[in-house]
């Protein structure tokens, strides 16, 4: 806060872990507020390059990280689906084979059970 009450504020833009004040709105009771320029000056924040950059290049660079993290997600969650479904097919011819490998088991002890029969039939 300022000696007549108003405050100031400070930009502060994070450059991987870093902090720079690059300037200081300093409130004036003539008239607007008054830039001060702590890093360049202000052709530099109307020009591309310089200042602007350090402030537009770490966004730039967080929006390609989002782009390719959402990539590898889609991949990842496409080959997931792509694995569950073809775990469930496994399952299901698993589950098809034992089916199968029982109905002949029980057909063996059906005939098993018949022959049997016909002996005991012909030896009484």
């Amino acid at each position: 806060m300022l000696n007549d009450g108003s405050f100031s504020y400070l930009v502060l833009i994070p450059l991987q872990y870093d902090m720079k004040l690059l300037a200081v709105d300093i409130p004036m009771e003539s008239g607007p507020d008054q830039r001060l320029f702590l890093v360049g000056d202000e052709q530099e924040y109307k020009v591309g390059g310089g200042l602007i950059s350090e402030l537009r290049d770490p966004i730039l660079k967080a929006m390609a990280a989002e782009k390719e993290f959402d990539y590898l997600d889609e991949r990842e969650d496409a080959e997931d689906e792509r694995r569950e479904r073809e775990e469930a097919e496994k399952r299901r011819e698993e589950e098809e084979a034992l089916r199968r490998e029982e109905e002949r088991l029980q057909e063996e002890a059906a005939e098993r059970r018949r022959r049997e029969a016909e002996n005991l039939e012909k030896a009484s």
